[in-house]
């Protein structure tokens, strides 16, 4: 379904391309190509058996959804799978997609950490915003190809099928509103890994579920001893951010006048005088098509601050871009709380082309090499996207406008994760219009501190090619040899 191109390898501290790949890096949404026509009329057919019919259930959509998996529902013999409610009380609970690979680990396949333990073969697999578990329907058959590998693909509290409790009305203003908003999430997270009796896992989140990641290693993970071999090993072994959201300082934070040591206090001071801004309106315009066959235009420089990759890119990021009008509008609705999603759910008839307008975008490769799975993957975003609002609410408390942290990961990550001894690894796309700058630099702080106390790198970067922000829909088999790589893995 995609082209299978290598993964680009990892760069370097002071990568000699770096600064030219980021300056020349492709749009991956200026598609200028006809998109699958999802029409009114298919809109109304939808309203009405989305209502009515009882074969539109969540469990039989996601059902249909997941069938295109060779061991879903029944097992192919090297695998299984099922889809499993974890209760948490109070009326809350996880909803999981877990696939177990049941070949036996040979000797060939194991794979030993530094620390003398084999290494973890549990994975937890955490979506972004507004999504779910399904979006990594063309990842679940590689990802879980390893002998003896258990996948949990989890949806948060108050996303896809989780539970979608009322979320609540926290303010924003300061460092411990912001905490407890984050908690919500990642408690939740804590009190189901400890109904599923996980307790060594490799955690992986994308965008939005990349920052909730590292805010649930930053207050959850710990050193734990093994109790065969009196070892200590850590919860989270290892983490993998796929584009988080939340990693660049800025003029607006909460943390700006936290001293870091990661950086000199000159150039901390100079990053949190910019305003930086991410794309975050075109993800509504990305064309996969356009992605995967490298169409897509060029990327002006991108206002955000890498004083790892250079200065002149500090100072012309120090420049605010014009807002266009599309982005006042969502800045006038940021301000105020508002989720675009309380509009769709009272569209009537018309909701499902409106939601077309962004499966047709991200799924055109699927409409033209099948169109029974693409009406799957539709009518499982019409369930998703028609839930109760619930987790939704919580991005504009997280994030300011600009879709930049309040609390960025780039004041908070670098010295814990250095003393917590985690390797990480940061993976953007080579068209994303997520802050890939700020991601190598927070690989090169945390290296930095790394080397000084033991003389490693802790941390790793990768572009992946023919990819944008949802890189792992986007070159699946890019990213799954990328992700074997960090993780040792041997096919």
């Amino acid at each position: 379904m995609t082209t299978q191109t290598e993964a680009q390898p990892n760069l370097p501290d002071q990568h000699p391309d770096a600064m030219s790949r980021m300056r020349n890096k492709k749009n991956e949404f200026n598609d200028g190509r006809k998109r699958p026509i999802y029409s009114w009329k298919d809109s109304a057919f939808d309203w009405i058996k989305q209502t009515v019919y009882s074969d539109y259930s969540d469990e039989k959509v996601e059902a249909n959804l997941l069938s295109h998996l060779p061991f879903f529902p029944e097992s192919d013999g090297k695998r299984r799978a099922s889809v499993i409610n974890t209760d948490l009380g109070d009326g809350k609970y996880i909803h999981e997609l877990f696939i177990e690979n049941i070949e036996p680990v040979t000797e060939s396949s194991a794979v030993m950490n530094p620390n003398g333990l084999p290494a973890t073969k549990e994975v937890v697999l955490v979506h972004g915003y507004a999504a779910s578990l399904g979006l990594f329907i063309d990842n679940f058959d590689s990802l879980s190809s390893i002998p003896g590998i258990k996948i949990h693909a989890i949806d948060l509290l108050g996303f896809g099928f989780s539970a979608r409790p009322n979320f609540p009305h926290f303010p924003s203003k300061t460092k411990q509103d912001i905490y407890k908003v984050e908690d919500w999430f990642i408690d939740s997270i804590e009190e189901w890994r400890k109904k599923r009796n996980i307790n060594n896992f490799v955690l992986i989140g994308h965008s939005f579920g990349g920052y909730l990641s590292c805010a649930y290693t930053l207050k959850y993970n710990q050193k734990l001893i093994d109790a065969a071999t009196g070892i200590n090993h850590n919860l989270v072994e290892k983490l993998i951010l796929l584009s988080p959201v939340g990693v660049e300082r800025h003029k607006n934070s909460l943390l700006k006048d936290q001293e870091s040591v990661s950086i000199s206090v000159a150039q901390q001071q100079k990053e949190n005088q910019l305003s930086p801004v991410v794309s975050l309106e075109q993800e509504v315009l990305t064309s996969q098509e356009e992605i995967v066959h490298g169409k897509a235009g060029v990327k002006p420089l991108s206002a955000s601050p890498s004083a790892s990759v250079s200065q002149s890119s500090n100072q012309e990021a120090s420049e605010e871009e014009p807002r266009t009008r599309r982005r006042k509008i969502i800045d006038f609705m940021w301000e105020r709380n508002f989720s675009p999603f309380s509009i769709v759910r009272n569209l009537g008839p018309i909701k499902s082309k409106m939601i077309s307008g962004w499966t047709t975008h991200r799924f055109a490769h699927v409409y033209y090499q099948d169109q029974q799975h693409f009406q799957n993957v539709h009518d499982y975003m019409y369930r998703i996207f028609n839930g109760k609002g619930s987790g939704e609410y919580a991005l504009t408390r997280v994030l300011g406008v600009g879709a930049l942290a309040k609390l960025p990961l780039l004041d908070r990550c670098p010295e814990k994760f250095v003393a917590m001894g985690i390797p990480t690894l940061w993976v953007y796309g080579d068209k994303d219009w997520m802050n890939d700058e700020a991601g190598l630099e927070m690989v090169n702080e945390i290296n930095e501190l790394s080397i000084k106390k033991s003389e490693k790198k802790l941390a790793s970067f990768s572009i992946l090619p023919n990819a944008g922000h949802h890189l792992y829909l986007d070159n699946p088999p890019a990213f799954a040899r990328e992700i074997f790589k960090f993780l040792g893995f041997r096919r």
